[in-house]
């Protein structure tokens, strides 16, 4: 990664501070200063200073969380009242707060809306951010859906078939029937607002959506609001779902 990005995982401030930090000179890879941004290190196996003193690398963290309708996802929309990293612990912290000792940056995978819930996985873990995301892992999300009105069977060639946007190919991996206006909906790939623009192609509008799973892991035992950070065994089942 990137000397900035290096400095800012291990918890000395935002991207932006840290690419300052680097220019003026405060910062030793290997017991040589460095002042170019495109530098490549390694936390693991470089040694990296900030005026004389040794960084670590911050321990891998995967945090899960039930997250409410009204909260947005994202950390830099200045308009928003309400962030996911409002109900966070203390420690966990995004690349635009305050890092410091005993706390760790993360950032969320994948996507839910402000009007959606359900669960949201937080981590610092890049490389299984990537997987899980990445549609080539075949790693499985799983939504419930109230629509509108009943559900015409008839019509779910056409969503698994999907329709191409400005974005890609939009469409549903499954979908499942509960009751006549309650789905179940696997997605692999999750674009911005994908199975509510999926519906309303379709003449459906989205009235609830929660994400229930993502891989292997559950939302259920949470209530809205609440989090927990993912047993060791957790966290290796979900690597082991993304192929790590």
């Amino acid at each position: 990664m990137r000397i900035a990005r290096a400095l800012a995982t291990a918890g000395l401030g935002s991207r932006r501070k840290c690419e300052v930090l680097v220019t003026n000179g405060a910062v030793t890879v290997n017991g040589e200063v460095v002042q170019d941004l495109g530098r490549q290190v390694d936390l693991t196996k470089d040694t990296i200073a900030y005026r004389g003193k040794v960084l670590e690398a911050a321990p891998d963290v995967y945090y899960i969380m039930n997250k409410p309708e009204g909260y947005v996802v994202t950390a830099q929309d200045a308009h928003a009242k309400k962030t996911v990293y409002d109900l966070l612990p203390r420690q966990l912290v995004n690349s635009t707060r305050q890092g410091g000792r005993g706390r760790v940056r993360v950032f969320p995978v994948g996507r839910l809306d402000k009007d959606s819930m359900g669960i949201l996985l937080l981590t610092n873990d890049g490389e299984l951010s990537h997987r899980l995301l990445h549609p080539r892992y075949h790693v499985e999300k799983w939504y419930e859906v109230i629509l509108d009105r009943a559900w015409r069977p008839e019509d779910s060639p056409r969503v698994l078939k999907g329709f191409h946007a400005f974005d890609g190919l939009l469409k549903l991996e499954q979908i499942r029937p509960i009751s006549r206006r309650h789905v179940l909906v696997q997605l692999r790939e999750g674009k911005k607002r994908q199975i509510r623009r999926v519906f309303s192609k379709f003449g459906y509008k989205v009235v609830t959506l929660i994400r229930i799973s993502f891989g292997p892991i559950k939302v259920e035992g949470l209530r809205l609001g609440e989090g927990r950070y993912l047993t060791t065994f957790e966290a290796k089942t979900l690597r082991k779902a993304a192929g790590l």
